[in-house]
């Protein structure tokens, strides 16, 4: 599993999948844009990931593999996963 990471200010945290960064995925009228500006940043390790999305205010994860991990280790329910285009798509706001 390959993932990319990248911590924005206010622990706003983007996490995808290596090898979908600068794609868009359709459904509907519904765009998903992995855009390499904002999802684009460093690879990270199984545990990098879930230290960074526990302290996180916001994730957005985009992915079959990182959002399945997230759903695996109970960060995001199964319930709010969205498939988009055949593309697992998870939000998570902390407030």
């Amino acid at each position: 599993m390959g993932c990319l990471i990248r911590v924005h200010e206010d622990s706003v945290v983007a996490v995808c999948d290596e090898d979908i960064v600068g794609k868009k995925f359709f459904e509907n009228d519904l765009v998903v844009d992995v855009d390499s500006d904002f999802f684009g940043g460093k690879p990270a390790s199984v545990d990098e990931i879930l230290d960074a999305v526990r302290g996180a205010s916001s994730v957005n994860a985009v992915g079959n593999d990182v959002v399945g991990l997230l759903v695996e280790r109970g960060v995001v329910s199964a319930t709010g996963v969205r498939v988009v285009d055949g593309v697992r798509v998870a939000h998570v706001y902390r407030v």
